[in-house]
């Protein structure tokens, strides 16, 4: 099992900055960790269980079992632009049965690469202080088709990582996964010089170069979410979460 640095990167910076995916990722335990993620390997259905990412940062204060953000739209009026998330969960364990009344949280920075509910970040205006707000924070419980849908905007970027989300699934209160999904490099690109981004620039970090996605170019490619759309209208995508149940 490979082992990953807990944003390394990140710290430094702080002393310093429709297409379905049908396949998932899985772990040698099945379970979740914060801190650790491993090579790709087939569960005896043929299905594939997400692999497993570090948690942070800048998780829920308190846990995200004390998040009473029950919540589809996680926008909060922010501005960025508009993206459009489905997510669903399926139980690799069973032939990628899906998996209902699983709770799926979400959590991203802004446009500016600042997260809600925490003091002192660093960022491109300055350490600033977000305590006691909730944006780009929520969760919802999966339907009968397995399924979650999140509204959001594409997220910024902060010093040492590349673009990226942050979701977490339990089962009957129980963590089941911790993971991250990535975007298509091009859009990325794209993004960053877009009106609303272009302050931060581009990332100089890469998906590749990235030290949560760049340890494993098959992880990666399964991490990264497939999007329609554009930069005017928006975009959607839909990403599929496996979990070993």
């Amino acid at each position: 099992m490979e082992r990953k640095k807990f944003l390394k990167a990140f710290a430094l910076a702080a002393a310093a900055g429709p297409m379905i995916i049908d396949s998932c990722k899985k772990d040698s335990s099945g379970g979740s960790s914060s801190t650790s993620s491993t090579t790709t390997t087939t569960s005896s259905s043929g299905c594939i269980v997400t692999a497993t990412e570090t948690e942070g940062p800048y998780p829920y204060p308190g846990g995200e079992l004390t998040n009473p953000l029950d919540r589809s739209d996680i926008t909060e009026s922010l501005a960025g632009i508009p993206l459009s998330l489905t997510i669903q969960v399926v139980n690799a364990d069973s032939s990628c049965a899906v998996v209902e009344n699983a709770r799926v949280d979400i959590w991203h920075c802004n446009k500016d690469g600042y997260y809600s509910g925490y003091a002192n970040q660093p960022g491109i205006s300055g350490t600033l202080s977000y305590t006691g707000k909730t944006f780009l924070r929520g969760y919802q419980l999966t339907d009968a088709t397995g399924q979650v849908k999140f509204t959001t905007i594409y997220p910024g970027w902060y010093t040492g990582r590349a673009t990226h989300i942050h979701f977490e699934v339990y089962v009957n209160n129980v963590m089941k996964k911790t993971t991250q999904i990535a975007f298509p490099q091009a859009i990325n690109d794209a993004v960053d010089v877009s009106t609303l981004y272009a302050g931060l620039g581009v990332n100089p970090v890469t998906n590749s170069a990235d030290t949560i996605f760049g340890d494993s170019a098959t992880d990666l490619a399964n991490e990264t979410i497939i999007l329609s759309g554009s930069i005017a209208k928006g975009y959607s995508g839909t990403y599929t979460i496996g979990l070993a149940l």
